[in-house]
C-alpha cells in the first residue's frame, strides 16, 4: 500500500514515516498541504491513503481534503489525520 504523508514539521513526517515503514508499506513524504497535492495529482492511482496534518503552510488540510475528494481516482482513497500516539 502506498501512503501519502502531509506534515509540514520534519521530526514528526519522519517518524510516522518510520513507524509506517516497519508495517511494509511505501510512503511518500511531503512537507506541506501544497507539495502533497502536486505529489497525489501526478501518483494519484498509486496512492491508497492520506494522512494529512490539518495545519500546514501552502494549504491546510482540510482545502487537501476537499481537493482529493474532488478528483477522479480509479479507486477510494483514504484520508485520516495524523496518528499522534506513536
Amino acid at each position: 500500500m502506498r501512503v501519502l504523508i502531509a506534515e509540514d514539521e520534519a521530526i514528526s513526517r519522519r517518524l510516522l514515516q518510520r513507524h509506517l515503514e516497519k508495517f511494509g508499506l511505501e510512503v511518500i513524504p511531503a512537507g506541506d498541504g501544497k507539495e502533497a497535492w502536486e505529489i497525489f495529482q501526478r501518483e494519484r492511482e498509486g496512492i491508497q491513503m492520506v494522512i494529512i496534518d490539518w495545519m500546514m503552510p501552502g494549504m491546510d488540510g482540510i482545502e487537501l481534503c476537499r481537493r482529493i475528494r474532488g478528483t477522479e481516482t480509479p479507486h477510494y482513497v483514504y484520508l485520516r489525520p495524523p496518528i499522534t500516539s506513536i
